[in-house]
């Protein structure tokens, strides 16, 4: 139900997301609301995929090339501009597409789960060695520690908890757009 809730929050965000808000920074020196949820569904095709199962991420497959996930991994260890590029190379349709595939995949994995397969430790440093990128200094200071940690921390961690912050972020950057806009009009 959490991880499920995790994809629900971030087709919330968007449907409300509109295409100017989508690479508008409202606050500086936070992302643009369309790396954010770029991040948050890659993080979790990532983590469900790769890190948990060492499986190939459904961005790997040859359709979702245009996601840049080559090119910028899952969001984690890249630079503020990589971020920004982001955004502004995949559009809100693209990532809205991507959730659609993501989602069953996910979900359907997991109901096929037992409690002794969430407590299980996945080869997590191995399953990273499938792309180089993961394991540079900067992208694996962020996930590291998930080395000998279960797949249940997995999921809660980076798929659930992670997401809920992202999703907080991008709603108060649509309410910051919207009170600095206001403040412009008047």
């Amino acid at each position: 139900m959490q991880l499920a809730g995790s994809f629900n929050m971030l087709r919330e965000r968007l449907d409300m997301l509109s295409e100017q808000e989508w690479t508008a920074r409202a606050i500086p020196g936070t992302n643009l609301p369309g790396f954010t949820l770029w991040h948050a569904l890659r993080t979790i095709d990532w983590g469900v995929h790769c890190a948990i199962q060492g499986v190939p991420e459904v961005a790997d497959r040859p359709e979702w090339r245009n996601l840049h996930a080559s090119e910028f991994v899952y969001g984690a260890g890249i630079t503020s501009q990589e971020a920004d590029k982001v955004a502004h190379l995949v559009s809100r349709d693209q990532v809205r597409d991507y959730l659609g595939a993501v989602q069953p995949a996910a979900l359907d994995w997991l109901k096929q789960q037992s409690d002794g397969d969430l407590d299980r430790v996945p080869d997590f440093e191995a399953h990273q060695r499938v792309k180089p990128r993961y394991l540079t200094p900067p992208v694996w200071a962020e996930v590291s520690d998930f080395v000998g940690k279960p797949t249940w921390q997995i999921l809660a961690r980076p798929c659930i908890s992670h997401i809920r912050v992202h999703a907080g972020e991008v709603d108060i950057q649509r309410q910051a757009s919207r009170v600095g806009n206001a403040s412009a009009k008047s």
